[in-house]
C-alpha cells in the first residue's frame, strides 16, 4: 500500500472553535489516515464577510486515499461536524472548514479539486501556520519554498494563541490509565517512557538501576552476586510501585513506566540457579501480590547488533561485559515469559529502522505503530 503526504488547511468561526477542529482532527485520523503534525492555532479576522474570529491550524497527514475520494471523505467530516455547505459562491461563518493544500507534488485542475490550493499563497491564516511544520515544502506551481512565500506575506491581522490541539494518538493512550515501556537492555525503554509521560501528563517511574549496590559486582561475578542483585532490585521496584499505590488518587491520569515488576521474574530466570530461582519466586509472589496492574504494555524490539551498539554508545562502564549471548538469553526469557503469561495486554513494536530517541519523525513514528498495534 502507497502512503502519501497530504496537507490541510482547517478553520472555524462557529461555536467551541477548538473543539470543532480537535474533533474534525480525530475523525481525519480515523477515517482517512495518520495525522502527523498540527501546527499552533492563529485567529483571524474573518475575511470578506461579517462574522466572529477564525482560528487556524494546518496539519500533514499520511493517507492511501486518492484525491477524489481524499475530499468526498474531508467533506462528509465537515458534514459531520455540523457544516452545511451552501450552493451561493460566496464566504460565510462555518463550524468546520478544510481545505487541502498539497498532495505530495501533485498538481490537479479537475472540477471542484485544484492541488495546489489556488489561493493559499495569498492567505496568512494559511501560511503561517504551515511554515511550522512545511518550511521547506515547494510549491510545485510556484516553484517557492512555504518559507519564501511567507516572506512576500505581510504579518499583520493574525495571532498565534496559546490554546493547542492534540495529536490523536495521544488522545488515544492518554484514555489507558497505566503504561508500561519494556524490551532488552539498550533498546530505549527510559527514554520512550520519559517522552510518552511528558506527551501524556502521565506520572513517570524509572527504574533505579544505579541505586542497586551489588549491580557492577553482578556483572564482575555472576554466579556469585546474582541473588544479591535480583533480590535489591526486587525490593527497590516493589517500593516504588508501592509508593505509586500509595498516591494513586493523586494521579487519576495514571502512569508510564520503565519497566513492569514481572522483569524481576525474566532476569531471575537468567541469573538464578533452580534452587535461588525457586527462593525468589516465592519471596517475589508475596511482595507483588497487591501491586497495580498495567493496562498496557508496549515491548520494543530490536536487534541484537544494534542493542550493542547503543549500549557501546551510552557508556556506562559496568555494562562493558554484556555481550551478544547474554543479550539473546534476555530476549528469550522476556519471550518465554510473555508467551506464558496471556492475561497480559502486550503489543510488540519493532524499531529496528528507527531512531524515536534523537529524531522526532521516527518518535511520531513509533507512534503510529502503536496506534496500529492498538487497532
Amino acid at each position: 500500500m502507497k502512503f502519501n503526504i497530504v496537507y490541510l488547511s482547517l478553520g472555524s468561526n462557529l461555536g467551541d472553535k477548538i473543539n470543532n477542529l480537535q474533533n474534525a482532527i480525530n475523525l481525519i485520523d480515523s477515517k482517512v489516515g495518520d495525522v502527523l503534525l498540527i501546527s499552533s492555532l492563529y485567529k483571524t479576522k474573518a475575511d470578506g464577510f461579517v462574522g466572529e474570529d477564525f482560528l487556524n491550524c494546518c496539519l500533514s497527514l499520511r493517507t492511501s486515499m486518492e484525491p477524489k475520494i481524499l475530499i468526498k471523505e474531508l467533506i462528509n467530516i465537515e458534514s459531520k461536524n455540523g457544516r452545511l455547505r451552501s450552493n451561493r459562491n460566496i464566504y460565510e461563518s462555518r463550524s468546520i472548514d478544510i481545505d487541502i493544500l498539497f498532495y505530495e507534488d501533485k498538481i490537479i485542475n479537475q472540477n471542484n479539486l485544484t492541488i495546489p490550493h489556488p489561493r493559499m499563497h495569498k492567505r496568512n491564516f494559511v501560511i503561517k501556520p504551515l511554515l511550522e511544520i512545511a518550511k521547506s515544502k515547494i510549491h510545485p506551481v510556484l516553484n517557492q519554498t512555504t518559507f519564501e512565500i511567507d516572506l512576500n506575506l505581510s504579518g499583520t491581522g493574525i495571532f498565534k494563541i496559546n490554546d493547542t490541539l492534540t495529536l490523536p494518538i495521544f488522545e488515544k493512550l492518554k484514555s489507558i490509565k497505566n503504561i508500561v515501556v519494556e524490551g532488552n537492555i539498550g533498546v530505549g525503554k527510559t527514554c520512550l517512557s520519559e517522552k510518552l509521560s511528558k506527551d501524556l501528563n502521565k506520572e513517570l517511574i524509572l527504574e533505579g538501576y544505579m541505586d542497586n549496590p551489588f549491580l557492577e559486582k553482578y556483572y564482575e561475578n555472576p554466579d556469585r552476586y546474582a541473588l544479591n542483585v535480583e533480590l535489591t532490585f526486587l525490593i527497590d521496584r516493589c517500593r516504588q510501585l508501592n509508593d505509586f499505590n500509595n498516591q494513586i488518587s493523586l494521579f487519576n491520569s495514571g502512569l508510564v513506566a520503565d519497566y513492569d515488576i514481572f522483569k524481576s521474574l525474566v532476569f531471575a530466570g537468567i541469573s538464578l540457579k533452580e534452587i535461588e530461582y525457586n527462593l525468589f519466586r516465592r519471596i517475589f509472589i508475596y511482595m507483588t501480590k497487591d501491586l497495580f496492574k498495567s493496562n498496557l504494555i508496549i515491548y520494543l524490539l530490536q536487534s541484537t547488533e544494534q542493542l550493542l551498539e547503543n549500549i557501546k554508545k551510552r557508556g556506562r562502564g559496568f555494562e562493558k561485559k554484556i555481550d551478544k549471548k547474554y543479550l539473546d538469553k534476555v530476549n528469550k526469557g522476556y519471550l518465554n515469559y510473555l508467551k506464558n503469561n496471556s492475561d497480559l495486554n502486550i503489543i510488540f513494536i519493532d524499531v529496528s529502522d528507527l531512531d524515536f530517541v534523537e529524531s522526532k519523525t521516527d518518535y511520531i513514528e513509533l507512534l503510529y505503530r502503536i496506534k496500529k498495534n492498538l487497532r
